[in-house]
């Protein structure tokens, strides 16, 4: 009997984690149940108070918890077929075995999506259950899409050996299929069962997650129509961490409770079951918290009438600390952290504040489930708009970056086969549709990298560019790519060197060798502390800090440059529930000031509504100070 899978979704930062454990805690009480995690930057374990491994480990009773291995399951899945791959890839191109081990040494992160659903099936054989905790919302529909990703596969296989069986028949008069035609076949069958499961509401569905902000909803819009685009089943909404009624008067909880109120009511257009979750009084970790969780995702959900709107306490207003974040000589700056701990707003504010001072600056998006025109409050897109004197903003589609690229690409082999005339030794039907499907083999996650190539042109335009992330585990992935993509660019244009030979490249190795350049340059100005810096945006809580300080970590790994710490949503005095939370933030400051290793630290505090709007923005910058 197969598993039925329940996917919980939504933007980072909304509980996902929490409550996708919660969930699976109340499953395990009459099923054999897994919960996994696919997010890159894994929290399961976290919330789950235990040490998780990429294969199942038994939480208590019936209930197993994974965190998700990407790069393993990648080197599973390739080494059951490399022999097939690389045979095709013999009888296909004009590539020696040189070529085809030099495509084969490339590892290259960003693969979780193309094998997170073939590794969340062999997971979840032998589960009655399986819950799964996602990335935020761009990455879990990357991850959905990965049958179509698999398909693409086949198809440029398939290519590549049409010149095998032509050849063949042409020389034997049959053809006989063999293991290569099995593999590719098998590609072919596995994308479409996956294609089937996922729409198939007997056996998976979508929960999905939000806060009761009004970016949260916005986002959650927007993901729930591109799952039903897709046939995919929602179940559900859940509203989690829905602020309680204050004991007393709190100037901050009734202004959330009233914004809250409002968000839940327009949440009900969104045309399915709405359940909410209280915000715990303390962060839910451990089975005994998570069991009080899911009791309220199973009890019917009431919308309570807030008090009426109330004003959040002013926050004191002072100079903004721009000189920590961006020393003169800074040109590229970068907001990263955990999902919701408000790296959007950090951005904006920041850019806001530079072309305030005089500098030229484009404010960039790279998040592929974009909030950054919701928080700046206009509409923006993939071109650039002038937002502010002095300031440009600009929310990359990186699908569409990397496209322009590849049907340039495409454009260059078909001039290139134009120019040969009779004689040629080329196999011109199968060759000119081996080089075109070379750019189709493109790692996932490539995309991205090719939209952070934006960066190098608003550089040269003499722009300091500041870039709001995607949440850790992507924006840590991206970076990581850079190299590798310089590295798959070099591998590349060694490939179509092998048919200079029969025709001159023109053009098109001119572009391969540009794309390469263009990376190298991002690459140096990456580890260049004087231009270059990481700013990690962090909320001072169990979680959010503890995936700070693997951030922190990574990024030292990766030789990036991360000299500040934002510490964001501080919570004022107010009433008894706020003053707890603000002490177990004191303490979670004091735990990341211990941790600390040549960065400053600043701070930011809660404020309701949140800012949205040039003016909001310049203001809540001003309450930013240092914490010493």
């Amino acid at each position: 009997m197969s598993p039925r899978y329940r996917f919980f979704a939504g933007k980072g930062g909304v509980g996902k984690t929490t409550c996708a454990a919660a969930f699976a805690l109340s499953l395990s009480r009459r099923a054999r149940t897994l919960v996994v995690s696919t997010d890159p930057a894994h929290s399961l374990g976290d919330a789950l108070e235990m040490r998780l491994a990429a294969t199942p480990r038994r939480v208590r009773g019936s209930l197993y918890a994974a965190e998700m291995n990407a790069d393993r399951a990648l080197s599973r899945w390739l080494g059951a077929r490399e022999r097939s791959f690389r045979s095709i890839a013999a009888r296909g191109t004009y590539l020696d075995d040189e070529d085809i081990d030099a495509l084969f040494r490339l590892s290259l992160p960003g693969v979780d999506e193309l094998v997170g659903l073939i590794e969340l099936e062999r997971l979840g054989a032998g589960f009655e259950e399986v819950v799964v905790d996602t990335a935020p919302t761009g990455h879990t529909l990357r991850l959905l899409g990965m049958p179509r990703t698999l398909a693409d596969l086949a198809r440029v296989l398939d290519d590549l050996q049409a010149k095998h069986r032509a050849l063949l028949q042409s020389l034997r008069g049959s053809y006989r299929r063999d293991a290569e035609d099995d593999v590719i076949e098998e590609l072919r069958q596995r994308a479409e069962s996956l294609r089937e499961l996922l729409r198939d509401g007997a056996r998976a569905e979508f929960h999905w997650v939000m806060l009761a902000e009004e970016l949260s909803l916005a986002e959650t819009r927007d993901g729930i129509a591109a799952l039903r685009e897709e046939g995919m089943p929602v179940e559900r909404a859940i509203a989690n961490r829905i602020t309680p009624a204050p004991v007393g008067r709190c100037a901050l909880c009734s202004s959330r409770r009233a914004i809250e109120s409002t968000v839940l009511r327009e949440a009900r257009s969104l045309g399915l079951p709405l359940d909410g979750v209280e915000d715990q009084s303390s962060e839910p970790r451990g089975l005994r918290a998570l069991a009080r969780v899911s009791a309220q995702l199973q009890a019917p959900f009431r919308l309570s009438r807030s008090a009426g709107a109330a004003q959040a306490p002013a926050a004191v207003e002072s100079e903004m600390p721009l000189e920590l974040l961006t020393p003169k000589e800074t040109r590229l700056l970068f907001f990263g952290g955990k999902g919701g701990v408000g790296k959007t707003t950090a951005a904006a504010v920041t850019a806001l504040h530079l072309a305030g001072s005089g500098a030229q600056v484009l404010l960039l998006s790279t998040d592929p489930a974009h909030s950054l025109g919701d928080v700046l409050g206009l509409p923006l897109g993939d071109d650039e708009r002038q937002v502010a004197p002095r300031l440009w903003a600009r929310e990359v589609d990186a699908t569409r970056a990397f496209a322009a690229r590849r049907e340039r690409y495409r454009r260059n082999v078909q001039e290139l086969f134009e120019t040969l005339r009779g004689g040629s030794q080329l196999d011109v039907p199968y060759d000119r549709a081996v080089m075109e499907n070379l750019i189709d083999l493109a790692p996932p996650g490539l995309d991205e990298v090719f939209g952070l190539l934006a960066i190098g042109e608003a550089l040269r335009r003499d722009r300091v560019v500041v870039v709001d992330t995607a949440p850790t585990g992507h924006a840590l992935r991206l970076l990581e790519l850079v190299p590798k993509a310089r590295e798959w660019a070099q591998v590349m244009l060694e490939i179509l060197l092998k048919y200079r030979r029969v025709v001159g490249l023109g053009q098109l190795a001119k572009d391969v060798t540009e794309t390469a350049r263009e990376l190298r340059v991002f690459e140096e100005l990456l580890h260049d502390p004087a231009r270059a810096r990481f700013v990690a945006v962090a909320r001072a809580a169990e979680l959010p800090r503890r995936e700070t300080e693997r951030l922190l970590a990574a990024l030292r790994r990766l030789r990036i440059p991360a000299p500040v710490v934002l510490v964001n949503a501080l919570t004022p005095p107010g009433c008894s529930r706020c003053r707890r939370i603000a002490a177990e933030e004191g303490r979670q400051i004091e735990r990341l000031r211990r941790r600390r290793r040549g960065w400053a630290m600043l701070g930011a505090p809660a404020v309701a509504p949140p800012p949205r709007g040039a003016e909001a923005l310049l203001r809540f910058g001003r309450t930013w100070t240092r914490i010493e």
